[in-house]
């Protein structure tokens, strides 16, 4: 018996060059990846091959709708890189700020939000703790070497016209139960899951 597979339709591996990239200011849900690097103290972060600059490797899955399962890719500088007048990395500055919004994404907090649930998600105990995680972004575009790529434009969070809670790919919300635990901050409690699809405040707040 033979079995003969040329007719198949190629694999779809979410970067195909069949695939126009996803059309640049577009809302979706992702899945955000942590790929690791072997630097850092956890080896979790990249080491920069030109300078002293360390990063988080991320890979973005979109979750549903017409472009589920499509993906795209970007790094967040943790460490190094130029400084600023008190010693900080630029970089690392722009990455905290990133990082933050993902989590207000995720957890459905609102930014001027202080509350002490939403400064416990807003703490982790170590990088890793990003993966895995869902949040609502816009899409950019970028060319490099006379290609376009998809790139991360903005995280969207509450308070924008856009928020919605952000959905995995069975339609579901996909906040954390639980907040990452970081040294201090056992026993705040925990930020329980927005189910308010409206864009409103987070049902816990």
């Amino acid at each position: 018996m033979t079995l003969d597979f040329n007719s198949a339709e190629e694999q779809f591996d979410g970067v195909s060059s069949d695939f126009s990239p996803i059309p640049e200011g577009t809302i979706v849900d992702v899945l955000l990846t942590i790929r690791p690097g072997g630097a850092g103290p956890d080896g979790i972060l990249k080491q920069s091959q030109r300078s002293d600059a360390q990063y988080l490797d991320c890979e973005y899955t979109v979750t549903n709708g017409e472009y589920e399962r499509r993906k795209f890719w970007g790094n967040l500088t943790v460490a190094g890189g130029s400084l600023d007048d008190k010693g900080n990395s630029k970089a690392g500055n722009i990455s905290k700020r990133t990082i933050r919004a993902l989590l207000e994404s995720c957890y459905g907090i609102e930014p001027k939000d202080m509350s002490e649930n939403a400064k416990a998600a807003r703490t982790l105990s170590s990088y890793m703790d990003l993966n895995n995680l869902y949040a609502k972004v816009k899409v950019g575009v970028e060319t490099y070497n006379d290609k376009e790529n998809n790139r991360l434009d903005m995280v969207i969070t509450p308070g924008m016209p856009e928020y919605k809670q952000p959905l995995g790919p069975d339609g579901t919300v996909k906040a954390r139960q639980a907040t990452p635990t970081a040294q201090g901050t056992d026993s705040q409690p925990s930020p329980q899951p927005a189910t308010d699809q409206s864009g409103g405040k987070p049902a816990w707040a």
